[in-house]
C-alpha cells in the first residue's frame, strides 16, 4: 500500500502521515483509537485479504470512541480493484451527512454500514471479525458483494498541508 500513498503524494501538496499500520500495531479497535482518535483529517486503506483490492475512506473530522454517529459534509469512500489499476476505481460522496461515520470503543474506521470494521463480540481489545461493505449512507456501493471479508493489512494516514 505504500507505492499507493507514494503515487499519490508526488502529485499533491499534502503530505501523508501514516497514524497506525495493522501488520505492525495490531487489527483491534483499542490500538485504532489509541493512535488515531483526535486527529483530524485522515484516511483509510483496506487491503482486502486473497484480492487485490484496496477500500478506504476518508475523514474530515476525528475519530472517537464514543458509541454514536457523527456527521461530515465531506466524508468520501472509494475502492480500487488494485494498486496498479485506477481505471475501474469508485469514488462514493456521503449522501446522508448525519450518519457519515460511526463511532463506538469496539470499531474501527467505519463509514456508517458503507465500510463497516468491528468485533463483534464487543471485545476492543480482539482482533477485527467483522468487516463488511454494505451501501447505506454512501451514494455507491464499493464492492460487488455484500458478504464479509478479511483483511491483509490496513492503514490510517493523517492528511497534513506540505510546509515549503
Amino acid at each position: 500500500m505504500e507505492s499507493l500513498i507514494q503515487k499519490l503524494e508526488f502529485y499533491l501538496p499534502y503530505k501523508f502521515k501514516l497514524l497506525l499500520r495493522g501488520s505492525q500495531n495490531g487489527f483491534t479497535p483499542e490500538r485504532f483509537h489509541k493512535l488515531c482518535d483526535n486527529k483530524f483529517f485522515t484516511v483509510t486503506f483496506i487491503k482486502v485479504k486473497g484480492t487485490e483490492e484496496i477500500i478506504g475512506g476518508c475523514n474530515p473530522s476525528v475519530w472517537k470512541s464514543v458509541g454514536d454517529y457523527s456527521k461530515a459534509k465531506d466524508s468520501f469512500i472509494f475502492s480500487f480493484k488494485s494498486k496498479d489499476n485506477f481505471k475501474d476505481s469508485i469514488l462514493s460522496y456521503i449522501k446522508d451527512h448525519n450518519k457519515a461515520l460511526y463511532f463506538c470503543s469496539n470499531y474501527g474506521p467505519t463509514f456508517d454500514d458503507d465500510l463497516d470494521i468491528y468485533v463483534e463480540d464487543g471485545y476492543d481489545n480482539k482482533n477485527y471479525n467483522f468487516i463488511r461493505c454494505k451501501q447505506q449512507s454512501y451514494e455507491k456501493k464499493i464492492r460487488d458483494t455484500e458478504d464479509k471479508f478479511l483483511i491483509d493489512d490496513y492503514e490510517v494516514f493523517q492528511i497534513l498541508k506540505r510546509d515549503h
